[in-house]
């Protein structure tokens, strides 16, 4: 019978060799190619793993506009939601709830993308003009 004479190690370089980051830098240059298989090496390791195994799934950007139904909110809270309503295609406000994974006011059907809903109060220089004297 055959031991991994330092499995530790051995499970550690697997572990940092299969980050998310070697995973899609290793995807990223050989998907293309005409092998069946993605290698992934580290050292004295290799891991060869089909082709197959692997789907391309888009990142959370909290900075832009994230396909729907594809990724969902991280959190509870305000989106804009672009949507297909009466063949119209719009922008509104909704809230996603992670309870139900869903949205208050829209079916998710007709949801194609959201994004984050950053606002902001209005200043103080604003409200001045508010007061009344």
């Amino acid at each position: 019978m055959w031991k991994i004479k330092d499995p530790e190690t051995l499970k550690e370089k697997i572990n940092h060799m299969i980050s998310d980051e070697r995973l899609t830098q290793g995807c990223n240059r050989q998907m293309d190619d005409n092998s069946d298989y993605i290698l992934l090496s580290c050292g004295d390791v290799d891991i060869r793993l089909k082709k197959e195994s692997f789907e391309n799934v888009p990142e959370y950007d909290p900075d832009g506009w994230n396909p729907f139904p594809a990724l969902r909110p991280p959190r509870a809270g305000n989106y804009l939601v672009y949507l297909t309503e009466n063949h119209e295609n719009r922008i509104r406000i909704s809230y996603f709830y992670n309870d139900y994974r869903g949205w208050d006011n829209y079916r998710d059907a007709s949801i194609m993308a959201f994004k984050e809903f950053v606002y902001d109060a209005p200043g103080d220089d604003v409200l001045k003009f508010s007061e009344r004297e």
